[in-house]
């Protein structure tokens, strides 16, 4: 498979924290070192991983939580024309271990903002399928 990248993004908001941001974070992408990181005045944590590999705590709870097909259907739809896969997880839930696609009017604390460089049907399929589950 062509190489993959990884990158989370996540704004950290004046009233959060920034450890329980990172966990939430790492909840889902595993044991990536999360960097902090200001960007015109606004406080971010990212990482970023390569290999399809580092998806491997994200895909196993998809899985778990039993959302596969939901988790296909969306990203298919978005990832249709694009060179990669992008998506937004609600951060709540990432607290909580759980995977929730981010909907904009349901979290007033704004997303973690997932990028997935790579071929958006291979990266889908690893996500979602449900060999080797």
């Amino acid at each position: 498979m062509a190489e993959v990248i990884v990158t989370v993004k996540a704004h950290l908001n004046p009233t959060e924290s920034e450890e329980k941001l990172a966990k939430a974070m790492t909840n889902l992408f595993g044991d990536a070192s999360p960097q902090i990181s200001k960007e015109h005045g606004v406080t971010y944590i990212t990482f970023s991983s390569a290999g399809i590999n580092s998806l491997q705590t994200l895909k196993k709870r998809i899985a778990s939580d039993r959302i596969r097909d939901a988790t296909r259907a969306m990203l298919s739809r978005w990832a249709a024309k694009n060179e990669k896969v992008t998506f937004q997880l609600n951060r709540q839930a990432a607290y909580a271990n759980h995977v929730s696609i981010y909907h904009a009017s349901k979290s007033p604390l704004g997303p973690i903002e997932v990028e997935i460089e790579g071929p958006p049907e291979k990266i889908i399929e690893y996500l979602t399928g449900k060999a080797n589950a």
